[in-house]
């Protein structure tokens, strides 16, 4: 729950500076996030390590300080949100911006960041349910780089297939 209320309080920053970027022309936005998801899927992929801005430290325990109930919430609010968290991938960089440059409705944007949150959850729960022997957490070891540079160009994509489409539609 934590997570998913993280990643709706995020997905409401969007949406206001959504609104403030709607000011530029559609054909401008569209151009400027394309640009912007190719920038960052080629600075994903020649980077050995992400170098965006972001927290580079995990959430601190002292979360956990006003019990554990609190402190699981409290934590699971910050992951969700991807603000006080390690982003190892361009892709949440990239769909956050494309959400900022298609100025959808606010509440779409709103359900789309919760679902980011969730989706972090979701993440989480399935590596501690699959990895009772630590297989899991060797295979991500092994190759998390390769699956966070897939994602960011899986989102690059993504942008890139709703521009082309965007324009096609516009004629």
């Amino acid at each position: 729950m934590g997570t998913t209320l993280g990643g709706a309080t995020t997905g409401l920053g969007l949406a206001l500076v959504s609104g403030l970027a709607s000011a530029l022309p559609l054909g401008w936005r569209a151009g400027i996030a394309l640009v912007v998801a190719v920038a960052l899927v080629l600075l994903d992929l020649v980077q050995r390590r992400l170098t965006l801005p972001q927290r580079e430290t995990l959430i601190p325990q002292e979360v956990f300080a006003g019990g554990m109930l609190r402190g699981i919430a409290w934590f699971g609010y910050e992951y969700g949100s991807g603000v006080r968290t390690l982003i190892p991938s361009a892709a949440s960089y990239i769909v956050a911006f494309a959400l900022v440059m298609v100025n959808l409705p606010w509440w779409q944007t709103v359900a789309l960041a919760a679902v980011f949150g969730f989706a972090r959850s979701w993440a989480a729960g399935l590596a501690l349910a699959f990895s009772p022997g630590g297989g899991w957490s060797l295979f991500l070891g092994r190759h998390s780089r390769l699956l966070e540079r897939l994602g960011s160009v899986v989102a690059g994509a993504l942008v890139v297939v709703a521009v082309v489409l965007l324009a096609g539609w516009r004629g």
